[in-house]
């Protein structure tokens, strides 16, 4: 029996309204929005015609919290020969010196519809599954009864855990939509617009065998881009402004303090082949009205092969810190590298809605 991918989405989309929101926990984030399109909303996946797109982030967190606080993504996404759209990804998360690690590995689904081919507005709609492990070393832990008044850490720990590791399937889902225009000036202009919800199947990630049900996050984005007549630095291409933002929010309460609620803006200015940006974004401490803000410079380059079926680009996102309350919680690093490569496409896609 044929199912219609749009009813199916609309489906999970109703669903998501009966599920109850709790829980505490926080996902991860991102300075590098581009390189990390489909780890925020599924409905990213395989956006440009005849490109295979593979991306990789290393994130370096708070560089002086003592350990290791870093994050590192990689994902492949294409469009396949008709409105479908496929994508995998890797996540490896470590967080003080291996204490806590969480691995993830899954795949993204979208589909196409067009709205207007002339213009060529379209909307695609997501769903994104994975496979989830996290552990805790509690070999790495120093407890109370391991410790001597003056000799230290000399004692084994008489505390024996019921288990330090959990496994879990999780699921998201999202949509966006694509609009062309041009303004008075002729000038080419493309928003992207969207908003996926993640875990909403609310799986158990409790690492004692106990009942700790994972948070519902919600995503919202935008970004546009601005094509001027001015040329670029390789007098090929012309100068694009990109301003974009992204919003999210996890927690017991949605959109409230006891959420954990996240803002992240900014521009990038593109001058093939050079990228530069600048943003900002805003943590909400729970419970309390002040904010972790910080500062985001960006730089990135791109690079083309002889025969121009590669495409190679690499970014790395600086975050100054503008409000510490503690010295460890400082600034990050982020690093991205990407390669696109461009096939020529064997059948015309002709979907439409």
């Amino acid at each position: 029996m044929k199912v219609n991918p749009l009813f199916f989405f609309l489906k999970c989309f109703v669903l998501l309204f009966c599920v109850p929101f709790s829980g505490v926990g926080q996902d991860f984030h991102f300075s590098l929005f581009d390189q990390n399109r489909t780890y925020y909303n599924p409905a990213m996946t395989g956006l440009q015609k005849g490109v295979i797109q593979s991306n990789f982030v290393y994130r370096k967190q708070w560089i002086n919290m003592p350990g290791d606080f870093s994050t590192k993504h990689f994902n492949v996404d294409w469009k396949g020969f008709g409105p479908n759209g496929f994508g995998v990804f890797v996540l490896s998360d470590v967080e003080g010196d291996s204490f806590l690690t969480h691995n993830s590995i899954g795949g993204n689904y979208s589909w196409r519809g067009t709205i207007d081919k002339i213009s060529g507005t379209y909307f695609q709609l997501g769903l994104k599954a994975s496979y989830n492990i996290q552990k805790l070393d509690f070999d790495r832990l120093v407890f109370t009864d391991e410790l001597d008044d003056i000799y230290g850490d000399i004692f084994e720990s008489s505390y024996v855990a019921d288990q330090n590791r959990c496994s879990y399937i999780d699921f998201s889902v999202g949509g966006m939509i694509c609009l062309r225009s041009e303004n008075i000036f002729g000038n080419e202009l493309t928003h992207k617009i969207g908003g996926a919800v993640h875990h909403f199947t609310r799986p158990n990630e409790s690492l004692q065998g106990g009942e700790e049900k994972l948070p519902v996050k919600i995503v919202f984005h935008a970004q546009s881009e601005y094509q001027t007549r001015i040329r670029s630095l390789n007098r090929r291409n012309y100068f694009r402004i990109t301003p974009s933002v992204v919003y999210e929010s996890q927690g017991t309460s949605l959109f409230s303090k006891q959420s954990a609620n996240s803002f992240m803006g900014g521009f990038d200015f593109n001058s093939e082949p050079l990228n530069i940006g600048l943003g900002y974004r805003s943590h909400l401490i729970k419970n309390s009205n002040r904010n972790y803000d910080v500062m985001m410079f960006k730089i990135g380059a791109r690079f083309d092969n002889s025969n121009k079926n590669l495409v190679y680009r690499i970014f790395y996102c600086y975050d100054l810190a503008i409000n510490n309350y503690t010295k460890y919680t400082r600034d990050s690093h982020e690093i991205g590298l990407s390669v696109d490569i461009l096939f020529k496409r064997k059948y015309k896609c002709t979907n439409s809605f």
